[in-house]
């Protein structure tokens, strides 16, 4: 009876550590991997979705200031018939904000949350490629409408919405790893 004892004893001891390597093995991999998604998410915010967010922000503000003010009506501001005020805020003010967003959506491609590129980004460039072919026609004295319209609302939404998501996240990320952390420190 002795003997039983002293085995069960001795199986229960050696069941209890591995048992306790195994959970601990199993939390540290999910702290490796929670620290990773953070890398990742930290990554796409600073890269991307941050400074796309602060960029729509400006434009939308800008937009919104050139309404409030008067912009001249969208029929009056056709290729033939736009004025130089509406030409020189676009020229100096939306299109280079619009560059930058265009570039850094191309530039940063790999970054994007879904693993397709969303049509209101996809819209995005193409309207801000089709400017530049505007833009060069203007500089040779024909004026003409840009072949593909600016998505508006639905791609300043995306991005509004995508940082929202991400920042969320980021924090819910953060608070586990320190949660983890503060576990494992005690």
């Amino acid at each position: 009876m002795l003997v039983s004892a002293a085995v069960i004893t001795a199986s229960a001891s050696v069941l209890v550590a591995v048992l306790v390597f195994v959970l601990n093995q199993r939390a540290q991999l999910q702290q490796e991997r929670r620290q990773a998604r953070l890398a990742r998410v930290n990554s796409q915010l600073r890269e991307l979705y941050g400074p796309l967010n602060a960029l729509v922000e400006v434009n939308e503000r800008v937009w919104e200031a050139l309404r409030d003010s008067g912009l001249p009506a969208k029929a009056d501001r056709s290729p033939s018939g736009a004025d130089s005020d509406w030409r020189r805020w676009r020229n100096q003010a939306l299109r280079p904000v619009n560059l930058q967003m265009r570039d850094l959506i191309i530039e940063h491609a790999d970054l994007l949350i879904e693993p397709d590129l969303p049509r209101a980004l996809c819209d995005f460039c193409a309207h801000v490629t089709s400017l530049e072919i505007v833009s060069v026609a203007e500089a040779d004295g024909v004026h003409e409408r840009a072949l593909i319209g600016h998505p508006g609302a639905q791609f300043t939404t995306y991005v509004h919405e995508a940082f929202l998501r991400l920042k969320q996240e980021q924090q819910r990320l953060l608070a586990a790893v320190n949660r983890s952390r503060a576990v494992q420190a005690e």
